[in-house]
């Protein structure tokens, strides 16, 4: 598992990841920062909403996702874009297999 729970939500650490894995600039960081404190504002706030079921919360965590994602990936050169779609699709499928009380997480080589 990647650090304590719930730090993937805390802006400054998303922005530090993906300042390393996409070779952010300085504008980028700027563009980006703004989207993912709004997504994290967005999440806290439908994880406090009472007045919904587990399935709608769910819906509309991924509709944010999906939002935030297209916002970012406006910011970015189509090389990023790429590395980053791969980020996405491997933490999805990651997501999915936590999800399904999957296998055992699979060793990572280091």
């Amino acid at each position: 598992m990647h650090g304590p729970r719930g730090q993937m939500m805390n802006p400054d650490k998303q922005l530090e990841h993906l300042t390393k894995t996409l070779n952010l600039t300085s504008d980028q960081q700027t563009q980006i920062k703004p989207i993912l404190e709004s997504q994290q504002q967005q999440m806290m706030a439908l994880h406090q909403d009472s007045s919904l079921s587990r399935d709608d919360k769910m819906a509309k965590a991924k509709s944010l996702h999906a939002d935030t994602t297209s916002k970012i990936e406006g910011v970015l050169t189509s090389d990023q874009k790429q590395k980053y779609e791969a980020m996405q699709q491997k933490m999805q499928e990651h997501m999915q297999e936590r999800m399904q009380g999957g296998a055992a997480p699979q060793a990572q080589p280091q």
